[in-house]
């Protein structure tokens, strides 16, 4: 026969532990790998290399298209065109769905079985955006960071894993640091170490704003560079767009409001049975709790 808890701190416990079970199967049920979401075409450096040259990606990253074909080859994706991460990114290139929301308008599964230049024609839109973020431009006036001269390759570690997860790192100040780091424990240096392990060579870049040695151009913006909206900006950096990190916060915000609710009522109801409370105390509290709890929603969702 069924228990009831005594008194709220055994409430309390019991709501805790079933918390807890919660946690436990969302991880469990969070298990994710990557997945041949479109057709299995492989594609070498060289290949990704010609395609970054005839993309719209700006003239000062196409300087480093073989540094971007080791990338794609060395880092991302190992030349598959038609793989998923299993958690937010598809293609020889990896871009996030959030990406593809904005810039291509399709599905991570119609981005999969997209050509190799079609794929990389949406990437180089991406990472325009990227490229002009301020921690960008903060690493390349840096000279050199945890030990070793920043390159081009580590400029576009640094665009390729997100401005915010780029700024991670950079704010720990070495690159013996997981801050930063993506979903296989990988910083930006740890993709520039990558890439030098392929065929291409980065010019170095000096600190003194981000002038290059070589005769590629600064990642500077050009004289008509329209410079991104908030909303795009953000997307850039955090991989989701506005309106989902808003839904995300939202949605936790009116479990927890609901689930604070039901504690609040059964906690009352306890109380009550036990003699502790009258019935309109009971009431009042139930009552009240469930007007703030609508006060609440009103403020976030107006």
């Amino acid at each position: 026969m069924f228990k009831t808890p005594e008194g709220p701190g055994a409430v309390t416990r019991v709501f805790f532990r079933l918390l807890l079970v919660l946690a436990l199967f969302s991880v469990g049920c969070g298990s994710v790998s990557a997945q041949q979401m479109g057709s299995k075409v492989m594609v070498t450096a060289a290949q990704v290399a010609a395609a970054v040259a005839n993309s719209p990606l700006s003239p000062a990253l196409k300087a480093y298209a073989a540094d971007i074909g080791n990338l794609a080859i060395n880092v991302e994706s190992g030349g598959n065109l038609g793989v998923y991460n299993g958690t937010c990114c598809t293609g020889v290139l990896q871009v996030n769905t959030g990406g593809l929301k904005t810039y291509c308008q399709c599905t991570p599964q119609e981005y999969a079985n997209m050509s190799l230049q079609q794929q990389v024609d949406i990437w180089a839109q991406v990472t325009n955006v990227n490229a002009n973020n301020a921690t960008v431009c903060q690493l390349m006036g840096l000279g050199s960071f945890g030990g070793h001269p920043v390159t081009g390759a580590m400029v576009l570690s640094c665009i390729q894993i997100g401005p915010g997860n780029c700024a991670k790192t950079v704010s720990a100040g070495t690159c013996a640091t997981s801050a930063g780091s993506d979903g296989n424990g990988n910083n930006f240096c740890d993709f520039a170490a990558k890439i030098n392990g392929g065929t291409g060579s980065s010019p170095v870049m000096v600190g003194d704003g981000g002038t290059q040695s070589g005769a590629a151009p600064p990642l500077l913006p050009a004289a008509n560079y329209q410079y991104p909206s908030v909303e795009e900006a953000f997307l850039a950096g955090a991989g989701v767009d506005v309106g989902q990190s808003k839904d995300a916060i939202l949605s936790a915000l009116s479990v927890a409001m609901f689930l604070w609710s039901a504690w609040v009522a059964l906690a009352q109801y306890l109380s009550w049975r036990k003699g502790r409370i009258d019935w309109m105390t009971l009431q009042n509290n139930i009552v009240s709790s469930t007007v703030l709890t609508l006060l609440v929603f009103v403020i976030t969702l107006t």
